[in-house]
């Protein structure tokens, strides 16, 4: 029972839209109809400013990742490896569809940042930055494509370096739940799709590789709503 209460609390605390409500205090914006669309800290960036990055990312990082995990985990309640994940999951899966805003969420990469600090592991390290450096590195410098390679390769980095079953568990269900975001990204982007007359398997691929509907990043990003 208190397995459930924690993965069900997890939930609902990684549900707390805090790009959402920092746009609408800040700009008296719905930062779901700018850019991408995501709730999440890098459409802030463009569309509120950068300083508020930081906010949003302590709170998604400790407050949806870290703490969640933390508390359940061997040094403070001790519910087992299986909790554990279940509870990061759930963090992940409430900032990606959140109730509090009818399951329009964002990423949830700030999420799964805070909760490999919590399991203690140097995948953070790896999680962290290879996209940057991959993006920075090389001539295909879309870190939406990087991020899908890194998060693909997390379980295999997990199996090898670590005897951490949670650790495992979560870097498989993140990768699954990446997948499902990014194919089931709807809304407004879907009425661009249209607006820009995208077939279907082109608008899944990019969806799939991108993490996004079209092919111009720069236009994607600056997206603004029509008057």
């Amino acid at each position: 029972m208190l397995s459930i209460l924690a993965v069900a609390a997890a939930y609902l605390i990684g549900s707390v839209p805090s790009s959402y409500l920092i746009a609408r205090w800040v700009a008296g914006i719905d930062i779901r109809t700018y850019g991408s669309g995501n709730v999440g800290a890098s459409n802030i960036s463009t569309h509120v400013g950068k300083v508020w990055i930081v906010p949003v990312a302590l709170f998604d990082v400790f407050a949806k990742g870290w703490i969640p995990v933390y508390v359940v985990s061997d040094r403070v309640l001790g519910l087992g490896d299986a909790t554990e994940a279940l509870v990061a999951l759930a963090a992940v899966a409430g900032h990606n569809w959140p109730v509090f805003l009818k399951f329009s969420g964002g990423r949830a990469i700030s999420v799964a940042i805070g909760a490999l600090g919590a399991f203690a592991t140097p995948l953070i390290v790896l999680f962290g930055t290879l996209p940057v450096i991959m993006a920075l590195a090389t001539p295909w410098r879309d870190s939406g494509l990087w991020w899908l390679v890194t998060v693909a390769l997390m379980p295999i980095w997990a199996w090898l370096m670590l005897g951490h079953d949670a650790a495992l568990y979560f870097c498989i269900g993140f990768a699954v739940l990446m997948v499902v975001r990014r194919a089931t990204s709807g809304g407004i982007s879907t009425e661009l799709a249209r607006h820009y007359e995208i077939s279907r398997p082109r608008l899944v691929l990019n969806r799939m590789v991108f993490d996004r509907d079209i092919a111009d990043r720069d236009e994607w990003v600056h997206r603004r709503p029509q008057a």
